[in-house]
């Protein structure tokens, strides 16, 4: 299993040959709180090994912690203005790095496209327009915009909850996204009237032609993206022994639910699933069965679904917003996507716009995706890298990642990419990570990075992290874990778990960091959350000994 690539809802199947929904669950809650630690003193050179012994009592401390005993932990901490390590040990070491990965494939990204950039996604009509009627199709051109209006875009920080709502799926206290996952394709439905169609006669159609779809851990990558692709559903519970009440959000014709949750006694189990009917050949259906017990005392819970076939579900969602905007249209809105219908892409004229929006700048854009480790965000970025390229295969996005690490001399062999996100295997050398971070921090954006990354118990993966500690709100880093649990004894190993970033002295002084622990074990996979509390506390006393 990966590292937060494989949160939430993948933690879930991942997990459901193993252990169950107590499993599911704790291991979820990683992918939303997940730190990691290391320490080492360094030598005149500040890359060799040095010792455990070499640092401050507490450190050691934290690092031998109940389930660690047999760990191997990798680090390195330099000042980011130059100079020897203060800390290193086995800094040349591979270690998983999970959704550190989101460091060097959206620093890439920002990097590529500039911090104040913007991703345009235009509306055309391709025919004339005679009464109101346009006589031929309306076609939205996706650009790879990861929020489309959504989570309060606009307002200078977009919207997320802890735990977010791609990690939910019965985990407790996921919430949908901020804002209204349809703001975008209003706004665009919205001008569209405002230039005086009133009518389609013809079809309205998604242009996902931006880039090949990528498929990387069961999840399609596209550049249309609606609510993060996923179908978000809202269990309330009723009275004892009665159904509970679902809320669909996005509210759509796209999707049928079918309510068979139950509510339980108060106290009682909840464990709620989502998943869609099967036909009569076993393929999945729009139909979405949810099912399971919510207790009557429980609070509202999320589950979501990814979305099979995202330019069909854009397709009816703006088909849907077109009529809510006065725009009719002969167009079945359950139809699939068919792009076959679409002109050549360099060939739609400037005066057959009808309508646009920008996204937010990239810079917000990062910051999501930092502060929860958005994955799909996170792969999208790899293949907008792709389309920069000149190319409409995703894989070719990893070239300009490539070319910035060979340019700092960072040895290939030394960091390993999936994806984007941080798949299984991902991998990196602490003294890679901080060459990356320090590179990073020297450009013209630099100095926003430790607000764009999870804060020490105050925001982001980070907010529950050491709240009471002295070091809370002096370390921004990106989270990072890899674990799995033994089918036959249900214990939990972590592989990997990962914290690198920045730490600011309490002097002032900034350094960046890469903290890495490999192979903790435990004998109960709820004992993931003690771990959270452990790691937490070797960043944490390493920072006060600066």
């Amino acid at each position: 299993m990966t590292a937060e690539t494989v949160s939430g809802r993948r933690w879930g199947r991942a997990f459901a040959e193993s252990r169950g929904r107590l499993v599911r669950r704790a291991t979820a809650l990683v992918a939303v709180l997940a730190l990691a630690g290391a320490a080492c003193s360094s030598d005149s050179n500040g890359n060799d090994s040095g010792s455990a012994s070499d640092l401050p009592q507490a450190v050691q401390d934290a690092m031998s912690a109940s389930g660690f005993e047999n760990a191997r932990w990798s680090l390195q901490v330099a000042p980011v203005g130059g100079g020897d390590a203060v800390y290193s040990l086995d800094a040349d070491a591979i270690s998983g790095m999970g959704s550190n990965m989101k460091l060097y494939s959206v620093g890439t990204w920002v990097d590529v496209y500039g911090p104040d950039a913007t991703l345009e996604t235009p509306v055309y009509g391709l025919g004339s327009v005679s009464g109101g009627t346009l006589g031929g199709d309306l076609v939205l051109r996706a650009s790879g915009d990861l929020v489309m209006g959504g989570r309060n875009a606009g307002s200078g920080e977009l919207g997320y909850s802890v735990p977010p709502q791609p990690d939910a799926n019965g985990l407790p206290g996921a919430k949908p996204a901020p804002g209204d996952p349809l703001a975008g394709l209003n706004d665009l439905a919205e001008q569209v009237a405002a230039s005086g169609v009133t009518s389609i006669d013809g079809d309205v159609v998604i242009d996902d032609r931006l880039f090949e779809t990528w498929v990387t851990y069961d999840v399609e990558i596209s550049p249309i993206v609606i609510n993060d692709n996923l179908v978000a559903v809202v269990s309330t519970p009723g009275s004892e022994g009665e159904p509970a009440t679902l809320e669909m959000i996005p509210e759509t014709s796209a999707f049928t639910l079918v309510d068979d949750v139950e509510t339980a006694a108060a106290g009682g189990d909840t464990s709620v699933d989502i998943e869609p009917q099967l036909d009569a050949d076993g393929q999945p259906t729009n139909t979405l069965v949810v099912s399971g017990t919510i207790a009557a005392d429980s609070d509202p819970l999320l589950n979501v679904y990814d979305v099979p076939d995202p330019a069909s579900y854009a397709r009816t969602l703006f088909i849907e917003a077109l009529e809510r905007a006065g725009v009719t249209t002969t167009a079945d809105p359950a139809a699939v996507n068919d792009a076959t219908v679409l002109p050549a892409a360099d060939t739609y004229a400037d005066d057959a716009q009808l309508a646009s929006i920008d996204s937010p700048p990239i810079s917000e854009i990062a910051t999501l995706i930092w502060k929860i480790s958005h994955n799909y965000g996170a792969n999208l970025t790899v293949c907008l890298l792709a389309v920069k390229e000149g190319s409409t295969d995703c894989d070719d996005g990893f070239a300009p990642i490539r070319e910035r690490t060979d340019d700092l001399g960072i040895e290939p062999s030394d960091v390993w990419m999936l994806n984007g996100a941080g798949a299984d295997f991902s991998s990196t050398t602490p003294e890679a990570m901080v060459t990356w971070l320090k590179w990073m921090h020297s450009l013209e954006w630099g100095d926003q990075l430790t607000e764009m990354l999870p804060i020490l118990g105050t925001d982001g993966s980070l907010t529950l992290a050491q709240t009471d500690s002295p070091a809370k709100g002096k370390v921004q880093a990106k989270t990072g874990t890899w674990a799995g649990v033994d089918p036959g004894t249900g214990a939990l190993l972590v592989p990997g778990q990962a914290l690198a970033g920045f730490m600011e002295s309490d002097g002032g002084d900034l350094y960046a960091f890469g903290l890495y622990m490999n192979g903790g074990t435990f004998s109960d996979p709820s004992a993931i959350i003690d771990v959270l509390d452990g790691v937490a506390a070797v960043a944490a006393e390493l920072q006060q000994d600066l």
